[in-house]
């Protein structure tokens, strides 16, 4: 599958995004995402992303990311979680973030001949989560609220949490969202889907930051109105996020 030209990725970011804040998805949003992305991958790939995982399962492959980040050693990859910029903003925060290392990553795999397979299985686990955290709106959001950490709501009447929290996981929770309704949540005509699986990791950033608006339609409580009015664009972004996991897996490794 043809994708971007990668060297154009630190102007064009410049013009898009910026930086700050946690981590996207829970557990159960990243394990969805891995699922999604198993269903749309050919047998070859699956074998092969299998073998690289050695051993591994998909909701750990999706999590991994998050399961080492109460190692102080890996405080470094903390900014690759997200890219966020003020509204109005044109210029990110300097230092990397979710867009560049994508992108890195895949300029990488370019030429996976020169890696290792332990090196492959890492960038393999950063795909997983990245592709899944780039899709989750607030982390393509803004620097001065930390892409919603500081947004604090009342979630149903009954817990305090903040709107990054809410999207992460509290409404996939909530909803008990589960694969098949994430998979039937949109039916994309052929033309259509080959538009959702280009490798375009600018592109896939803008779509989510398109969501931003509606994410702060909460005011200060989260209730059934809210969810049932965002619930919709949740589906849809662990579904695309799915898919481009993909595309991009098939991509690299349909063949061994």
């Amino acid at each position: 599958m043809r994708h971007r030209i990668y060297t154009t990725t630190v102007l064009t970011v410049a013009l898009l995004l910026g930086s700050t804040q946690l981590f996207a998805w829970g557990n159960e949003g990243h394990k969805l995402v891995a699922e999604v992305a198993f269903n749309y991958m050919n047998e070859s790939t699956r074998k092969n992303v299998m073998q690289y995982l050695d051993g591994m399962s998909l909701e750990e492959a999706g999590n991994w990311m998050d399961a080492i980040k109460s190692d102080s050693a890996n405080d470094y990859m903390k900014p690759w979680h997200y890219i966020n910029i003020e509204k109005g903003a044109t210029t990110p925060a300097e230092g990397d973030n979710i867009v560049i290392i994508l992108n890195r990553i895949l300029k990488e795999l370019d030429h996976k001949e020169t890696l290792s397979q332990a090196e492959i299985k890492r960038r393999i686990l950063l795909l997983f989560h990245l592709i899944g955290d780039l899709h989750q709106p607030l982390h393509v959001g803004y620097l001065s609220d930390k892409g919603g950490n500081t947004v604090q709501l009342n979630f149903m009447g009954s817990q305090g949490t903040n709107l990054h929290s809410t999207w992460d996981s509290k409404i996939i929770e909530y909803k008990a969202t589960t694969l098949s309704e994430v998979l039937n949540s949109k039916k994309y005509s052929p033309e259509a889907l080959a538009a959702v699986q280009k490798i375009d990791v600018i592109g896939w950033a803008k779509q989510s930051r398109g969501y931003l608006k509606e994410a702060y339609t909460a005011g200060t409580k989260v209730d059934d109105r809210y969810v049932d009015a965002v619930y919709p664009i949740i589906k849809t972004q662990l579904l695309d996020a799915g898919i481009r996991l993909a595309s991009v897996l098939e991509h690299y490794f349909k063949t061994a």
